[in-house]
């Protein structure tokens, strides 16, 4: 058969590696099946170990809504997480990001993270966070495992920080950021693009980046957790962003990969740093190479972050009768179902609020 992008599909909907790419097996292992749909090979996991956060940004739970917690029982535990890990490791994945809400409020996280990275065949764990909470847990995190800390920064300014975050303290998110730099693991600061708060600030962000000698990463906002996150009058597009930038710094096209995800990145003339950029509404090829799939702190499986579909994997975990084949099911479920693009530009409702998700 063959899938949405018109690519034959093996078997069913999944191939083993040794079929993809003249792949062979040289090493008399058990073949390890790769999730396949057309061109999108999944091999990366993005986890959200909690719904919760210290923090308020005005883009993932706007100050004006009511936001309500998960009830705990409906929180995986660790446990169960580190089974579907396993799960999705048998099936091809070899990278995974722990997010929340923020992940660093969940007791025990490091140890959660150093079971996480004894799993066969993982061999990368990136950990997203607001950096608050993270210069005390640095160093432990990444004895843990951790090879890549995403650092949300979106301003300079310590009382336009309080605003967006409602409750943060800036020199608490610089201390989280030294504090990762000093464990030797790579580190990229993720600034969300927001028009009329932080446009003025785009070389200011980028010149403190090569300070600290890490990548910086501009992100435009996506109707997330309400359809009033992204309007007209607060939506800066990377390109206008990139021409801000340029006004100081020419931005020369590199052609490299830095993780796991869209970004485009450049090099900024006279910095010793990448400069990447991250469009989900202007790039039309956003999701050409998409290669990840979600996992809720309340056990759904979502195969894409602009649309609304997910699969319940809480009910087949808690089962009495409980397999890992039935799991596995749910997974090869889930990727025949991703779609080809993400929804956003098509009057997209959001269902659930970014925490709920996972960034």
């Amino acid at each position: 058969m063959r899938g949405r992008f018109g690519f034959r599909v093996p078997g069913s909907e999944f191939t083993t590696a040794a079929n993809i790419g003249g792949l062979r097996n040289t090493c008399n292992q058990p073949l390890r099946l790769v999730l396949y749909l057309g061109v999108h090979i999944v091999t990366y996991m993005r986890i959200s170990v909690t719904d919760r956060c210290n923090e308020r940004c005005a883009y993932c739970m706007p100050h004006d809504v009511t936001v309500e917690w998960l009830p705990r029982g409906e929180i995986l535990t660790y446990e169960e997480i580190l089974r579907v890990a396993r799960v999705a490791t048998s099936l091809g994945v070899t990278k995974f990001r722990v997010t929340g809400g923020e992940p660093l409020v969940r007791r025990n996280v490091a140890e959660f993270i150093g079971e996480l990275s004894k799993l066969p065949g993982v061999t990368d764990i990136g950990l997203s966070t607001n950096g608050t909470l993270l210069a005390s847990l640095a160093s432990r995190l990444r004895a843990a495992g951790v090879t890549k800390f995403n650092i949300s920064l979106d301003t300079l300014d310590a009382d336009l920080y309080r605003e967006l975050t409602g409750t943060g303290r800036l020199a608490d998110c610089f201390a989280g950021i030294e504090a990762a730099i000093e464990t030797g693991a790579q580190v990229k600061l993720n600034c969300v693009l927001m028009k009329d708060k932080n446009d003025g600030e785009l070389v200011s962000l980028v010149e403190f980046a090569a300070g600290k000698r890490v990548t910086i990463r501009f992100i435009e906002l996506m109707p997330v957790s309400t359809s009033e996150v992204l309007t007209d009058d607060n939506f800066l597009s990377i390109g206008h962003a990139r021409r801000i930038i340029e006004q100081r710094y020419e931005l020369v096209s590199a052609d490299v990969k830095l993780g796991n995800g869209p970004a485009v990145y450049y090099r900024a003339e006279g910095l010793p740093i990448h400069v990447g950029f991250i469009g989900a509404m202007t790039n039309l090829h956003f999701c050409d190479t998409c290669n990840k799939v979600r996992l809720t702190a309340d056990g759904k499986l979502r195969p894409c972050l602009g649309a609304h579909m997910e699969f319940d994997l809480k009910p087949v975990l808690r089962a009495p009768d409980s397999t890992d084949a039935r799991l596995r099911d749910v997974f090869v479920q889930t990727i025949r179902n991703k779609p080809e693009q993400h929804e956003f530009r098509n009057n997209y409702i959001p269902g659930r609020k970014m925490v709920a998700i996972g960034g």
